[in-house]
């Protein structure tokens, strides 16, 4: 029977034997903080913690299939074999997941890019987690030079989308005023769902606009109306 010294040593070689990886997932979890960072100042779905734990996580998995069936191996039994790659795959497969539950449909598509930053994080996670982290460190700028300068040069990525609700009064014209006014104000109307509650005519517009859409905006626009009786953004 083990004495309470031997195990303590068995539990200090443990960590010993884990320290030299600890560099891989520090580096993963750096590199998953730089691409969550720009995603949570844009305050997207997926943030600095999401992208933290994914590469972070990713990492784990690519050190356990590299290293974690070494005792095996060393058995030198011919009928013992393993492929580390499949685990890294599934990895990249089950992320998949995890950015399908980032999309949002409502009306129009949202989150694809985020939920694409996911999963190439968890590539980079995996990329770290092998020891490589040169190209893990390179897809990491690549990564944040995609996210921050094309949403910044290419005008269709800069393209924000509002769900306006407004409440009008059962006036047959005052849908028809409403969507000239929004186009006047250069606001492209994706969908426009329209129904009657209460004795009034509530419309659910689904708007995009290169500048951004803010309530002030909108109560602007409709200031001087007098079929609007509501508005909610």
């Amino acid at each position: 029977m083990d004495t309470i010294p031997e195990l303590l040593n068995g539990v200090l070689d443990t960590f010993r034997a884990g320290a030299p990886y600890l560099v891989r997932l520090i580096v993963a979890a750096l590199c998953g903080a730089a691409i969550g960072l720009e995603r949570t100042l844009r305050q997207k779905e997926a943030g600095l913690r999401t992208h933290i734990i994914v590469a972070l996580g990713s990492a784990l998995i690519m050190v356990v299939s590299k290293y974690g069936f070494y005792d095996l191996l060393a058995l030198n039994n011919p009928s013992v074999s393993f492929d580390g790659g499949r685990i890294a795959s599934n990895v990249i497969q089950g992320i998949s997941f995890l950015g399908s539950g980032i999309i949002i449909f409502r009306g129009t598509i949202k989150g694809l890019t985020t939920a694409a930053g996911v999963w190439a994080t968890a590539g980079i996670g995996l990329a770290a987690g092998a020891g490589m982290y040169g190209i893990a460190v390179y897809a990491t700028i690549l990564m944040v030079i995609i996210e921050v300068v094309i949403h910044r040069v290419i005008p269709l990525e800069n393209a924000k989308t509002t769900i306006l609700t407004l409440k009008l009064k059962s006036d047959p014209e005052a849908v028809e005023e409403v969507r000239k006014i929004l186009k006047q104000k250069h606001y492209d109307i994706l969908s426009a769902s329209i129904e009657q509650k209460n004795n009034l005519t509530v419309c659910t517009f689904n708007l995009k606009s290169h500048r951004g859409i803010t309530f002030d905006d909108i109560s602007e626009a409709f200031e001087d109306n007098e079929n609007v009786v509501g508005i909610s953004i």
